[in-house]
């Protein structure tokens, strides 16, 4: 897990933490045949070790797309951080590539060939009991070794956000079923899981989808739509998005050059069309939005329909 806070210190007397962990790094330059420090290459916009602003800010949680690595959303993590709360992004063990922990074990993921319906469910409760656990460990005065300044009673945290990219966007669904303190979540790109496609939420929730992923093509979303519960809900679409639009992939693509290495069909088909930059940009005005309406009680008019600063986005 990575904590990201806002803080009111002189930056300069902190470091910048490392994009990715070096074992992390090397698996991704591995798996996409990348230049040896690419990863290296890439600045952070947080410190480490600065203390939090206050115990009042709230939390929102993260989960990751299956098979990913927490590390990749550092983008939207960062942004909601400067706007005052504290987002845990949420590595999955056995399900995120690789997992190291504070006593120095690493837990690789070790997918069989054909991952079976069953066995997503299994790596979905996992998520869904993590993310409960972490909400109450954000309470507990032990964070006090974690985060510098959040003092004896740890952070409020009667007032959560949650939002999960892929599998993380199910989690989040099932993670507001699961405990009463998470009171809005947001699913990117994700096709739904468990009791919530049938009996939906009473919570505000957003289904956030790439182009041509919506209720009409997926069953889950269609069945969580449908259902008799009250809750707020909205679904959108993202024009030129893929699947991989929704985490940091997208902007550093754009960022770090790299579009020359791949087939433009390959890119296509991992990122969209969309400009990763512009992507990223959309991602972090309609979540921000989301949170102030759900956890500061803004009166925001973004989701009462199409906004022309924001064509590429479309209610279903």
């Amino acid at each position: 897990m990575t904590l990201y806070y806002p803080t009111t210190s002189t930056y300069a007397n902190f470091p910048h933490p490392d994009y990715m962990s070096p074992a992390v790094a090397t698996y991704y330059e591995t798996l996409e045949n990348l230049p040896n420090g690419t990863v290296k290459s890439i600045t952070t916009n947080s410190y480490y070790g600065a203390p939090v602003k206050s115990q009042k800010v709230k939390p929102i949680l993260l989960s990751t797309g299956l098979g990913t690595s927490r590390y990749v959303y550092a983008t939207l993590a960062e942004d909601l951080a400067s706007h005052g709360y504290v987002v845990a992004t949420l590595d999955a063990t056995y399900d995120s590539p690789i997992v190291e922990f504070p006593d120095g074990k690493v837990a690789v993921a070790n997918f069989p060939e054909n991952i079976t319906t069953e066995l997503v469910a299994k790596f979905y409760e996992e998520r869904v009991k993590d993310a409960v656990f972490v909400v109450k460990s954000l309470s507990m005065a032990s964070l006090t070794s974690v985060i510098p300044g959040v003092g004896e009673k740890g952070l409020e945290v009667e007032k959560t956000g949650i939002f999960g990219h892929s599998l993380g966007g199910a989690a989040a669904a099932g993670a507001m079923a699961a405990e009463d303190s998470i009171l809005g979540g947001v699913n990117l790109d994700g096709s739904l899981v468990g009791n919530v496609t049938k009996s939906g939420l009473e919570k505000p929730f957003i289904l956030f989808g790439a182009e041509g992923h919506n209720r009409t093509m997926d069953e889950t979303w269609k069945g969580f739509w449908d259902s008799p519960s009250k809750g707020w809900k909205r679904e959108l679409s993202l024009k030129g998005a893929a699947h991989l639009t929704f985490c940091d992939f997208a902007p550093l693509i754009e960022v770090l050059g790299l579009k020359n290495l791949f087939p433009k069909e390959e890119i296509e088909g991992l990122v969209g069309t969309i400009g990763g930059l512009r992507a990223m940009e959309i991602q972090r005005v309609y979540l921000k939005a989301f949170f102030d309406k759900v956890l500061e009680d803004s009166e925001g008019k973004l989701f009462d329909g199409a906004d022309p600063n924001y064509p590429e986005i479309s209610f279903i």
